[in-house]
């Protein structure tokens, strides 16, 4: 049967059309993305038109020399690998003679990638010899069989179909980043068209020697190799290699490749960012659609310096309950592969090693009890096991009796799951043979953040702080995440009450940076046009300090006001602003009305207000106002963004609006204002009248409400006083609360 694919690309930038060929179709047949007709279904055409869109910004392989370097951002757990495996067999389809992985920072991280790299392109599995594959290559016969494969592509007899792309998977770890060089500098490379992947692109490959260069006055353009972090200096030299290549970063926590200096040589061109299959649970299902999955851990059962734990809390038996009723649950559906509960105590070996004699033994206590005679304490159990069984109830529809959840069956639940410590505390870290059991309790840290997946993860217990808040590495702690909606009712995440603060706040961080990068995406803008802002909660840092070159400038907005300090700084902007807002008055005038006040206030004191949307005021009025004075317009900038991310979930809200000193609109007086010696409003607000006694007038800045956003709309009449002239200007001058 023959498949017409077509993709829909609305090319108005001259970029080169790739290929969709036999390579591409199949792997994703593979993978069960099709139909029964055998075309590919929704979620397969999702997963090739963002390939495609992809393949089309790295570098054409008909051109002499490409250098681009590009970042794809997904959501943690959302199949990135699926993404830069199928852009692999489209790059194999358009003839990409070198497709290289860097693969992870462990050696189970490299195993695990270049398994799923092996399997999903059936390389043991098919006839044809289309690949080689070479996990980190450093022997002669390595170079031998590049220079074979690269010598059949020069070959203008050798029959194209018989042609082998290599597809190399490298540790990103100093020595084998310089073995893989060292071998490559030997080959010709000239033409020969290179993807380079760099999976998890945020971790270690960047320089995180930046912030010291900062510091010694060294431009990011000048650093010298002995300047830069090791690492960081392997992958340059593996690119400079390449005559011909696109330098592809894949990761779900891109702060610091954003924020690094653009004049950096891993700073990205551009962007591209993956859409999850309806499967997908992240964020915004856990921490907004799903808050009951969500269960605190009490204060008094997190260990620390105040406060040892001598023995297992409360509330990890709770999710211990839910995760073996669970297990029996699933054993009897039959609907997942494996059930896993995963408990990250710390970073400290000595802790999970607590945390796993503490499992164990409560395993075991409960064996006994459910096996025993004693049947006062079993009973006791159990209906501590009811409690657990209420608690499921509530998110689970078609859940079990309870009487078919516990017995024999709750028995063997708990007997039969592997309990595993994953670290290096005896060696090497385990690799988990997720064949040999149904169920698993694993127990660590470090080894089961980025990169680790988790098979049929339903229950995670996670203690740990947030520690520095560095944005990026709490993200990538939450292995809870993936395609689990089948049984989304199944888990639960119990955490600090900060910890669950930082997600709520991190979910709002995440999608304000997709959709200020959204643009880029689809009309392949380059990334040194985007302004480099994001809307972040103040607990929390973007990312680690280390590999941002510059600084970073901050804007907190809160109860308090934001003003404009010199609305008048460029003559052009103050006709303009003044257009704007009184054609956005007119439309609004039956809205305003006189504000309430002590009937003793003067007419300065007397200012009209309106209800009026945010969305609406957001659109045609603060969106139109222009203001040129750099320490101004960052920050309206920023506060616009705030304001546009919150209408996006609240668009019915509504703000206060304020004409200060306003009796009408068409006659509207206005204030007298001076500027001080940095060409700035010196005192914009009136004060409180009189200062002691009866209050007639509290003052411009409790001119507000504290439960709405209020704006306040001030018209100023400027004297300008210095050597060579007075003169007096109009100008608008914004607040906002």
């Amino acid at each position: 049967m023959t498949e017409i694919i077509e993709i829909q690309n609305n090319n108005t930038n001259g970029e080169w059309q790739p290929f969709v060929g036999d390579e591409t179709i199949e792997l994703l047949r593979s993978k069960g993305f099709t139909n029964a007709d055998k075309t590919l279904n929704e979620s397969g055409e999702r997963v090739l038109n963002e390939t495609y869109r992809i393949m089309q910004v790295c570098g054409n392989p008909n051109s002499p020399t490409n250098n681009e370097t590009g970042i794809v951002i997904g959501y943690v757990q959302s199949g990135k690998t699926l993404s830069f495996t199928t852009l692999t067999a489209l790059a194999r389809d358009n003839n990409y003679q070198i497709v290289i992985v860097i693969a992870g920072v462990s050696t189970n991280l490299v195993n695990q990638s270049t398994q799923r790299l092996s399997n999903d392109l059936r390389l043991n599995s098919r006839f044809d010899r289309k690949w080689t594959l070479l996990p980190n290559p450093s022997r002669k016969q390595d170079a031998e069989i590049i220079e074979t494969a690269l010598a059949q592509w020069a070959d203008p007899t050798f029959p194209n179909d018989r042609y082998r792309t290599l597809l190399i998977t490298v540790m990103k770890n100093t020595s084998h980043l310089n073995s893989l060089v060292n071998i490559l500098q030997g080959q010709n490379l000239q033409g020969v068209p290179t993807l380079i992947i760099d999976d998890e692109g945020d971790q270690a490959s960047l320089n995180t020697r930046a912030r010291r260069a900062a510091r010694q006055g060294i431009e990011v353009e000048n650093l010298t190799e002995n300047q830069v972090s090791t690492i960081y200096r392997r992958i340059s030299a593996l690119r400079s290699v390449f005559p011909h290549h696109t330098f592809l970063q894949y990761t779900a926590t891109p702060q610091a490749n954003l924020f690094i200096n653009i004049m950096d040589r891993l700073s990205p061109n551009f962007i591209k960012l993956l859409t999850p299959g309806q499967e997908y649970t992240g964020g915004i299902e856990f921490f907004r659609n799903n808050p009951n999955l969500i269960v605190e851990i009490p204060a008094n059962e997190i260990s620390t310096n105040n406060n040892q734990l001598f023995e297992i809390p409360e509330s990890l038996k709770s999710a211990l309950r839910i995760y073996f009723l669970g297990v029996v649950a699933g054993e009897i559906n039959k609907d997942q592969r494996n059930r896993t509960m995963l408990v990250h105590p710390s970073r400290l070996q000595g802790d999970h090693n607590d945390f796993t004699h503490w499992i164990r033994n409560t395993c075991n206590s409960w064996q006994r009890l459910l096996s025993g005679n004693d049947n006062e304490d079993r009973r006791e159990l159990l209906k501590e096991f009811r409690e657990s069984y209420n608690q499921l109830q509530q998110t689970v529809s078609n859940l079990q009796s309870f009487e078919e959840l516990t017995g024999t069956n709750l028995i063997h639940a708990i007997r039969y799951t592997q309990i595993v410590e994953v670290n290096s505390r005896n060696g090497e870290t385990p690799q988990i043979p997720w064949n040999d059991s149904y169920s698993w309790i694993l127990i660590g840290g470090q080894s089961m953040d980025r990169g680790f997946t988790v098979e049929g993860l339903t229950v995670t217990y996670m203690p740990r702080n947030i520690g520095t808040g560095n944005v990026d590495t709490i993200q990538q702690r939450a292995r809870f995440f993936g395609y689990k909606r089948n049984y989304l009712g199944f888990c639960r995440v119990f955490l600090d009450q900060v910890t669950i603060d930082s997600y709520n706040f991190i979910v709002a961080h995440e999608e304000d940076v997709r959709n200020r990068l959204l643009e880029f995406d689809l009309n392949n803008k380059h990334l040194n046009d985007w302004d480099r802002e994001a809307v972040l909660d103040q607990m929390l840092n973007l990312t680690r300090r280390n590999v941002i070159y510059d600084d970073l400038d901050r804007d907190t907005f809160g109860n308090d006001w934001f003003r404009i300090n010199a609305p008048h700084d460029t003559e052009e902007l103050i006709d303009t602003n003044r257009e704007s807002l009184f054609a956005f008055l007119q439309n609004n005038a039956t809205k305003f009305s006189q504000d309430t006040g002590h009937p003793n206030r003067t007419e300065e004191q007397k200012h009209l207000v309106a209800r009026i949307t945010i969305k609406d005021c957001l659109e045609y009025l603060l969106n139109k106002l222009r203001y040129t004075r750099e320490s101004d317009s960052a920050t309206y900038s920023s506060l616009r963004g705030i304001l546009k991310s919150y209408i996006e979930e609240h668009p019915e809200d509504e703000c206060l609006i304020y004409l200060m000193s306003g009796n009408s609109i068409d006659n509207w007086a206005g204030r007298t204002r001076k500027l001080d010696e940095d060409d700035e409003i010196q005192q914009l607000f009136q004060g409180r009248n009189p200062r002691t006694g009866e209050v007639i007038y509290p003052g411009d800045s409790e001119i507000k409400e504290d439960d709405l956003l209020t704006i306040q709309i001030h018209l100023l009449n400027i004297n300008s006083l210095d050597i060579l002239k007075k003169s007096s200007k109009k100008a608008y001058l914004f607040l906002d609360l």
